[in-house]
């Protein structure tokens, strides 16, 4: 006899249902119950368990990928959540690789679940195994007749909004793309698409949302929008029923018949026997089983209840399962050298660096950025996060398939804070040059490593200091005022050059010292003109040579005296009037 002893060992095995020959079930045993009812003799042990997609369910995970198929994604997550336990066919029609895609915060078959949604692919357990994907091969239909081997047969039509169209945004080719559904969907029957009709009557606007999938452009908009139209209008139209064929299962097409008595009438008009019982056949649809319920006793009786689309449908309908939403996450960032030289970076989450993962290339928020008629790129505020640096992530609308760097944040070990009265305000580049605010004094300090520095200190005064040389160009003028005294001092050398011309103005006293020898050089014609005196001393010797005449002319006297003689030499004739 079973006991609750020997029975609990059956918990998480395996338990294998054979409702006919080829009709199998395999699911997971969670749960055991003993129970005892009063009045009643006897016990029963009740098992309770799911099929083998329970394997996936085994946690909450984070995960990502980079340039890989969704075939490869889901059957490495498979692998790892049931590893060769879970039988699967993974064969979806979206073949093409995707750049990136996150499992966030969700078990393993929820992820798959979102997968199928945002793809609008077919995914279904069979009782064997987990399809991913419309299978390549048909199974072998089976018939069931209406008053044989079912009974309680239902067709229903429903209208449901089925109109959407949508947006997205391709930041490469920084280009808006839109789409809309067309007004047809393959693979309905009449009554599906007398439902599609109404439906579209009823609910005549269209939806506008932005798209599943972060890019693409119209063509590939629209195609995934139709797919999703064709998901909405999946059970537009769909059938439920009781019946005692065991053969049925999740996947099964079946072509449904009714068979009624004939009437005398009809018999008469037949040629037939008119004493006799005679049917006739009338063909109802084609369907694929989409849920089913399976009933049996100990007695040997059976019946089962599905739900079954028309087998021709292009899409199930979609898995009712949300979508994650991304909360802000610090990152570090791996690589700054965008190969598209858009000042990209990619960054590892801290849940990244555990797995060796990393995101694709992500844009920069800045406070200012954009381009303008004079600047083609980089207008704005340029900062690119360095290599180690952490960064804040955000995800638009809240997607983690994007990411975007949000900002940059120091830690213990990188962060000095602006001091005790938070009055430095400062940016720092990697090679050293500073720009440091100081709020005390309200003073700015440009600094690079060489010892370059512009000082502005609050009180009105600046300091420029640089430890080699300072080049002032102009390519029209320069005009340096002050309000009281210039000085200049040089160490060695002053040289000053004009290209034409160069005047000086002296208010009252011009004064010039020279500690060796003093020498002008006059190309041309040099004039003094003086309105007062003039007086010229030397304290050795004074030579004036001229190559040619010399005059000396005054309204006045001329003087001259000397302590010893005065000498007038000639070469030729000397005249004194």
């Amino acid at each position: 006899a079973f006991t609750m002893q020997n029975a609990q060992n059956w918990l998480g095995k395996v338990v294998h249902i054979q409702l006919e020959k080829h009709n199998d079930f395999l699911g997971i045993i969670t749960n055991i119950q003993y129970t005892q009812e009063l009045g009643h003799v006897g016990s029963q042990i009740v098992l309770t368990g799911y099929s083998k997609t329970i394997l996936l369910e085994s946690g909450q995970k984070l995960h990502s990928w980079e340039d890989t198929t969704l075939q490869d994604m889901i059957r490495e997550v498979i692998k790892q959540g049931a590893d060769e336990q879970l039988q699967n066919d993974i064969q979806p029609e979206f073949t093409h690789k995707i750049d990136y895609q996150t499992q966030y915060a969700e078990t393993d078959f929820q992820y798959i679940q979102r997968l199928a949604k945002t793809y609008n692919e077919w995914l279904f357990y069979d009782g064997e195994k987990l399809f991913f994907g419309k299978p390549k091969k048909e199974g072998k239909r089976i018939k069931l007749t209406y008053n044989k081997d079912l009974y309680n047969l239902n067709i229903s039509v429903q209208a449901t909004a089925s109109q959407f169209s949508g947006f997205t945004y391709n930041e490469t080719y920084n280009k808006l793309y839109k789409a809309q559904t067309q007004n047809k969907v393959e693979g309905l029957p009449m009554l599906g698409n007398q439902a599609f009709d109404a439906s579209e009557r009823l609910y005549s606007t269209p939806s506008f949302e932005y798209g599943r999938i972060p890019t693409g452009d119209e063509a590939f908009l629209e195609t995934l929008l139709k797919k999703r139209q064709e998901a909405a209008m999946a059970d537009a139209n769909y059938i439920t029923a009781t019946s005692s064929n065991n053969h049925l299962r999740i996947g099964t097409i079946v072509e449904i018949e009714s068979t009624q008595a004939l009437s005398p009438a009809e018999a008469l008009a037949k040629g037939l026997n008119q004493n006799q019982v005679h049917y006739k056949t009338e063909g109802i649809g084609t369907y694929i089983i989409t849920e089913i319920t399976h009933k049996a006793t100990d007695i040997g009786e059976y019946e089962n209840s599905f739900k079954a689309l028309p087998a021709f449908i292009k899409k199930l309908p979609e898995p009712q399962i949300a979508f994650p939403k991304a909360e802000t996450q610090q990152a570090i960032v791996i690589d700054n050298a965008d190969p598209k030289g858009n000042g990209r970076i990619r960054v590892k989450m801290l849940w990244q660096q555990t797995k060796n993962l990393r995101t694709p290339w992500l844009r920069v928020m800045t406070p200012d950025a954009g381009t303008s008629g004079e600047v083609s790129k980089n207008r704005g505020m340029v900062f690119i996060p360095e290599v180690g640096d952490h960064v804040m992530l955000g995800f638009r609308y809240n997607d983690p398939n994007r990411p975007f760097v949000m900002g940059s944040l120091f830690n213990g070990t990188t962060g000095a804070g602006g001091q005790s009265q938070n009055h430095l305000k400062s940016i720092f580049t990697r090679g050293g040059s500073t720009i440091t605010f100081n709020e005390l004094e309200t003073s700015i300090l440009v600094k690079d490593p060489s010892g370059n520095t512009w000082f502005m200190d609050g009180a009105g005064n600046i300091s420029v200091t640089a430890p080699n040389d300072i080049t002032l160009n102009a390519g029209a003028n320069i005009t340096m005022t002050a309000g009281q005294n210039i000085t200049t001092t040089a160490a060695l050398n002053i040289s000053e050059s004009a290209g034409v011309n160069k005047a000086t103005t002296v208010g009252a006293l011009n004064t010039m010292f020279v500690g060796g020898d003093s020498m002008m050089n006059v190309m041309g014609k040099l004039t003094e003109m003086i309105e007062g005196d003039m007086i010229s001393e030397t304290k050795k010797e004074r030579n004036e040579v001229s190559n040619e005449e010399m005059n000396i002319q005054s309204t006045g006297m001329i003087n001259k005296h000397s302590d010893k003689e005065i000498q007038n030499n000639s070469a030729e004739k000397s005249k004194q009037f």
